[in-house]
């Protein structure tokens, strides 16, 4: 079958009070505080925020903190802060932005929208957000994770924190599926909902770290192809000759720190194999 690349594939410094005390001729002694700048506060887990998918290419975002009870499309779940010889994020390279959020994995992100212990990709995202150029000049170096829903080509408005709408919503709910038989220019995802239209994808598998190369479109054709050929034998709807996709990052993607090898299988051929395990569960 055919095989298409993936062509897409985003502390408070305080300066110090100083205190000039100047002797005068009289005994008494006059002195003058020059206040500091207001220190800005590191972002808390568990804020949410609203901006919109583009966010994921532009480094950072302007958006304020709000309730989570209203309309939102972001919560953080991990911050994190960034040493002063980070520079300015927008000029960071996509590797230095990655190096610096190592910790926002799929395994922290899925335990804290309480689906701990998936192994299956799902429509949950994790987006990297920094400090904007005037916040880094103002001596703020946080930086913060937040987990995103992404339905379609756009991020989910939420009105309750993440987890809450994981619990109410069943987990099964976010699985990733494409709304028709993928492509590497259609990153549509949607819950998986038509068993004859539908394929789910079923890995996402990192190719490599913050400080690898791009290692060549051959190269990462053949892992991709590789990793989803052996996983399409477990979802194989006792088929002999299974239907699978992979999908792969660019040169371009994998400047961008896109990195993944992705799978996909029909989801009629999925549910053959998965819905006899649920029933028996």
């Amino acid at each position: 079958m055919r095989h298409k690349s993936h062509n897409y594939w985003s502390r408070a410094h305080v300066a110090g009070a100083a205190a000039l005390t100047i002797g005068l001729l009289a005994p008494a002694v006059l002195t003058i505080g020059f206040a500091a700048p207001a220190q800005a506060a590191t972002p808390a887990i568990g804020a949410c925020y609203d901006y919109q998918i583009a966010v994921r290419d532009e480094v950072s975002s302007p958006a304020p903190a709000l309730a989570c009870t209203g309309p939102h499309t972001a919560e953080t779940y991990w911050t994190g802060s960034l040493k002063p010889t980070f520079g300015p994020p927008s000029k960071a390279t996509p590797g230095a932005r990655l190096a610096a959020t190592t910790a926002c994995n799929t395994k922290t992100l899925n335990t804290y929208v309480a689906m701990p212990g998936r192994t299956l990709p799902s429509r949950w995202l994790s987006f990297a957000i920094f400090p904007t150029d005037t916040q880094w000049s103002a001596g703020e170096r946080w930086v913060r994770c937040d987990a995103v829903l992404k339905t379609g080509l756009k991020l989910t408005n939420l009105t309750s924190k993440a987890a809450d709408f994981v619990v109410a919503s069943g987990i099964d709910y976010f699985n990733f599926c494409t709304p028709s038989q993928p492509n590497g220019r259609n990153t549509e995802s949607y819950p998986c909902t038509d068993p004859k239209k539908n394929w789910i994808m079923v890995a996402a598998r990192d190719l490599g770290g913050p400080g690898t190369k791009f290692p060549g479109t051959s190269n990462v054709e053949k892992r991709t192809r590789a990793i989803c050929s052996k996983i399409a034998k477990r979802y194989n709807g006792a088929s002999k000759f299974p239907s699978w996709w992979a999908i792969w990052p660019t040169d371009r993607g994998w400047k961008e720190g896109r990195r993944e090898g992705q799978c996909l299988v029909p989801l009629a051929q999925y549910n053959k194999e998965v819905a006899p395990a649920v029933a028996s569960a």
